[in-house]
């Protein structure tokens, strides 16, 4: 019997032991769900309370996910499980991914967690770096709210990777109401997946300001566009910014009242300051730290991308994101894809 075994009890991370613990025995091999949360008292919790208050109210876990702290000592894996990592980005450094790469064991590392550091790295680089083989990650990335996951709602998703093992991962994290797409596009994905959240921020904030849908729907074409831009440079492929991992994910995190960061853009639009936004969200907002690696990168690539660095420049408390709209939807006329 495998074992899936997920690296954070956020609301991510649940909502894909939710996920998971579905639909057993319907023609695939059963597998074990294991929920690793951070501390042993948040596990304790969770084991007695049977629900993320936290994160997802109201929405049972039932007794098949199994529920452990990150601390313990647990089996080793093999080559048939899995090991899922929903950590928040701005948790993931190199001493982290060392512990990962340990933790796993023999096990491929499936990266559900999106963003990138300060200083611009992408997860699959920081694993590399601490031993991991390449041919043994694998990223997951999509347009994928966790409330709605965890309620079986029917989504998709793009898994990234070795054609071999993303064919053979497939099977194990495939679901009815859960269809996976496949891509060898490592690079592509992750760099999406994680600007999606800095461009959300800039269009939740304008549509906030009252500029309309139009201004809404144009900055996020463009967003699209520096996607795309930086994937390309740093070796991923452009169509893979108008997929799943992209445009969709895209779409949803900056229309959705759910979405942390889009929060963040709403509040920032309304004068308030970044601190008393994050906090009034009480979680943590991706975009923030990965805007800041993101244009690191695109400075390293000699790239222009206007609303990573105006958000940036939002973030630092050197604009107000009316300041950004207009200086943003006031640029030149220019070439669409430059």
């Amino acid at each position: 019997m495998s074992t899936i075994r997920i690296l954070g009890a956020g609301a991510w991370g649940t909502a894909l032991a939710l996920l998971w613990s579905q639909g057993q025995g319907e023609g695939r091999d059963v597998s074990v769900i294991e929920l690793l949360a951070r501390t042993p008292d948040e596990a304790a919790l969770l084991r007695s309370a049977r629900v993320n208050s936290r994160r997802l109210p109201g929405v049972s876990l039932p007794a098949t996910i199994n529920i452990f702290s990150a601390t313990e000592k647990l089996p080793a894996l093999g080559t048939a499980d899995v090991y899922v990592v929903t950590i928040p980005s701005t948790e993931f450094d190199s001493a982290t991914a060392k512990q990962i790469v340990q933790n796993a064991g023999g096990a491929p590392i499936v990266i559900a967690s999106k963003g990138l550091s300060l200083s611009g790295a992408r997860p699959s680089e920081l694993l590399i770096a601490a031993g991991a083989e390449e041919w043994c990650i694998a990223v997951l990335s999509g347009p994928n709210l966790a409330s709605e996951i965890a309620l079986g709602k029917p989504a998709a998703a793009v898994l990234a990777g070795a054609d071999q093992l993303v064919d053979a991962l497939r099977t194990s994290l495939a679901r009815p109401a859960f269809r996976l797409y496949l891509t060898d596009d490592v690079v592509g994905v992750e760099i999406s997946g994680a600007l999606k959240n800095v461009i959300a921020i800039a269009v939740s904030g304008v549509r906030a300001l009252g500029y309309g849908e139009n201004a809404a729907a144009a900055l996020l074409s463009r967003g699209v566009a520096e996607m795309a831009r930086l994937a390309e440079a740093c070796g991923g492929r452009t169509e893979t910014a108008c997929g799943l991992a992209g445009v969709g994910d895209l779409v949803v995190t900056s229309s959705n009242t759910g979405s942390r960061n889009a929060k963040l853009g709403a509040l920032l639009a309304s004068g308030m300051s970044v601190q008393a936004a994050v906090d009034k969200i009480g979680a943590t907002v991706e975009g923030i730290g990965t805007a800041h690696g993101a244009l690191q990168l695109a400075a390293a690539h000699k790239l222009e991308m206007p609303i990573t660095a105006a958000v940036v420049a939002a973030l630092d408390g050197g604009t107000t994101i009316e300041m950004l709209a207009r200086a943003l939807l006031g640029r030149s006329p220019a070439g669409e894809w430059r």
